[in-house]
């Protein structure tokens, strides 16, 4: 529940700051760095046992 809060938050600081600076494209590119994030931290976690199973 702390961590969902703690990133509603964080989602609302950055869109009060991009408005508060005329910085749309910070709405735009915020979400695919995030998936990024997701889909090496995704990679991290599995690449190991891929590995395993190969050798």
């Amino acid at each position: 529940m702390l961590r969902l809060r703690h990133a509603l938050r964080l989602m609302s600081d950055v869109v009060l700051y991009s408005s508060a600076h005329r910085a749309w494209w910070l709405l735009l590119v915020a979400p695919i760095i995030a998936l990024g994030i997701l889909a090496v931290t995704t990679a991290q976690a599995t690449v190991p046992y891929a590995v395993y199973t190969l050798f």
